[in-house]
This record gives C-alpha cells, sequence and structure tokens, in this order.
C-alpha cells in the first residue's frame, strides 16, 4: 500500500513539473511580444515603446512616429511569430505522432514546396490563380492554393490505395523534388530582382504580417489548433502503432488523413504569408517532449508554447542583425540546426521515447 501511495505521489509530482515547463513557455512567449517592442532598425527604447502602446490604447498618441512602428509594424509581426510559431510546433508534434518519424515535420507532405512554386509563379511571371488578384494578394493567394497539391494528390492516392506512413513520407518528397525542380528553372531564368524577391521569400520572414491579414492567420491557425488538440487522447493511442490503434476502434486511415489535411491547411496559411521558416516543426516538438513529454494532453500546448516563444526571440534577433534586419528563417535555421544536433547526439532516442 505504501509503495501505491508513493507511486501516486511521484506520478501527480511529475505531472505538475511538466504542466510548469508549459506555463512558463506560455509566459515567455506572452513577455517577449511585449519585449520585441523595443527592438528594429527603428531605434526606441523598452520603456518607449510601452509608452507608446500605452498611449496608443488609451487614446492619447504622443510621438506618432513611434506609434507608427509600435503598434502597426512591431505589434502584429510580435503576435504573428507566436501564432506562427505555435502553429508549427502543434503541427509537428501531430507528423511525427502520426508517421511514427522523429524527423517528421509540418513540410514533410511538400506544402512548403507547393507553396513556393504559387509565388515564384506569381513573382515571376505575374500569374494569379485569381485573375482579379494582382502584388502581395496575388502571392499570398497562390502559395495557399499550390501549397494544398501535395495533400490533393496523397488524398486522391489513399482513396484508391492504403499507404503507410512510409509511403506518405515518400509520396510527399516526390511532390516536393519535382515542384522544387520546376521553382528553380524559373528563378534560373528570371530578372534579378524577381529572383531576389522569391528567394526572399523562400527563406522565410515575418515582415508581410499585418493587421490585415493577422486576423486570417490567427483565426486559421487557431481553429486548426483547436481541431488537432481536441485529437489529443487519440494522438496518444496512434503512438503504440496502428494494429494497437485498430483493435481500441480508431480507423486509422481515416484518422491519418484527417490529422494531415488539417496540419497541411494549417501549414498552406502560414507559409502563404511567411514563406518557409524551418526548423519550428522540427525542433520544437523534440523540446517540448524533454520538458513536458510524450503524452499529447501536455505535449501540444507545451510545444505550442516553446514554438511561439522560439520564433518570436529569433524575430527579435533578426531585427536587430545587419543594417536592414535578416528574415527570421535565417536565425531560426541558424539555431535550430546547432540544437537539433545537440538532441540527436547527447539525446539519441531518449527525446522520442
Amino acid at each position: 500500500m505504501a509503495l501505491l501511495v508513493d507511486f501516486i505521489e511521484r506520478y501527480h509530482s511529475i505531472a505538475k513539473r511538466r504542466s510548469f515547463f508549459a506555463i512558463v513557455f506560455f509566459i515567455v512567449a506572452i513577455s517577449f511580444v511585449v519585449i520585441s517592442l523595443g527592438f528594429g532598425t527603428y531605434k526606441i527604447s523598452m520603456g518607449e515603446a510601452f509608452d507608446a502602446l500605452i498611449n496608443h490604447l488609451t487614446g492619447n498618441v504622443v510621438n506618432a512616429k513611434d506609434d507608427l512602428y509600435v503598434w502597426d509594424v512591431r505589434l502584429p509581426r510580435a503576435i504573428g511569430a507566436a501564432f506562427v510559431g505555435a502553429g508549427l510546433a502543434i503541427g509537428g508534434v501531430v507528423m511525427q505522432n502520426l508517421m511514427q518519424n522523429p524527423l517528421a515535420e509540418p513540410y514533410t507532405m511538400g506544402v512548403s514546396s507547393g507553396a513556393f512554386l504559387g509565388a515564384v509563379l506569381s513573382m515571376i511571371s505575374g500569374f494569379s490563380i485569381i485573375p482579379a488578384l494582382s502584388g502581395d494578394y496575388a502571392v499570398v493567394c497562390n502559395a495557399f492554393v499550390f501549397s494544398l497539391i501535395p495533400v490533393a494528390l496523397i488524398t486522391v492516392v489513399s482513396r484508391f490505395k492504403k499507404l503507410s506512413p512510409t509511403a506518405i513520407i515518400l509520396l510527399g518528397i516526390a511532390v516536393m523534388y519535382v515542384f522544387s525542380s520546376i521553382t528553380q528553372y524559373m528563378m534560373v531564368t528570371a530578372e534579378s530582382e524577381s529572383m531576389a524577391s522569391a528567394y526572399h521569400w523562400r527563406v522565410g520572414s515575418l515582415s508581410k504580417v499585418t493587421w490585415d491579414n493577422l486576423p486570417f492567420l490567427v483565426v486559421f491557425v487557431t481553429a486548426t489548433s483547436a481541431v488537432l488538440c481536441a485529437c489529443y487522447k487519440k494522438l496518444d493511442i496512434m503512438y503504440s502503432g496502428d494494429r494497437c490503434a485498430q483493435t481500441l476502434g480508431i480507423n486509422t486511415t481515416f484518422f491519418r488523413m484527417f490529422c494531415l489535411i488539417i496540419v497541411s491547411l494549417m501549414t498552406a496559411a502560414v507559409v502563404s504569408f511567411t514563406g518557409t521558416i524551418g526548423f519550428i516543426g522540427l525542433v520544437g516538438p523534440h523540446i517540448a517532449r524533454m520538458f513536458v513529454g510524450s503524452k499529447n494532453k501536455l505535449l501540444l500546448p507545451g510545444a505550442a508554447a516553446f514554438g511561439a516563444a522560439f520564433l518570436i526571440i529569433a524575430d527579435t534577433v533578426a531585427k536587430v542583425s545587419g543594417i536592414n534586419g535578416l528574415p527570421v528563417g535565417v536565425i531560426s535555421s541558424m539555431v535550430g540546426g546547432p540544437l537539433f544536433l545537440y538532441i540527436l547526439i547527447k539525446k539519441n532516442k531518449k527525446v522520442w521515447n
């Protein structure tokens, strides 16, 4: 009896500690949304940035230039970074779970290559999937529609042939190479100005996030994340493999495709506005798993909080790097790459198990 009581106490202690880490990540993410307002090419102190934010909220704008940069430029960018980081991290958790592969991420199904092809078609040839659109609107629309083509292909194939997780990954890679080859050909034959714009989009940047498009991004990421988080019990069961999940009444083929479509829709919405921001969806789940364990009830919100905090910090560093700042994708890859190597070398399989 004493051993049972001791076991229960230890279990609750571990659960509380893991919940604590998830809460800490959320607090850090919210804190850096405010802290990031004081960083950028426009010089303003943290105190002045906070005053400008309070003045705008109270309707008492003192410095119009400070208000412009803090409220119209930096705040939507910081909020966008939080939701993009959270969405990509949640997508990474679900993909690694469903594919039973620690290297899976939201871009595994070819979403990013499809989005890049759509964006390049608009930037270089002026093609728009909706003829009435032009400029940035055409780029976003093209990227969103083309990013869903690989998902549609995989979904159609799965209707006629049962696909294993490995087959889905390989099919996504095949589509990625096809789209990438078309994109590379267009970039090689394009003018230098168009090629520079395409490359900047490919690296990933949050500079295009504004109050105009932020609501779409927030609603899409929130809705799709809520659907995925609601499936945490079934995702836990999927850890044990398809055969075990089927014996517990889960239609693994349908559930896997359902979750993959939701992840793809969320990823498509993100990359349409920001381009391809690497390593958040790959590293975020592994870091969160080290602190909160593999139970999706905590892992999903924990990864979301870490992804949000990581991307806000990376974007803050990106804004003050170089003369005019750098795309956040450069910073996230520079940090995420070595971080992932550390996980692989030091932690080996313990992080995944």
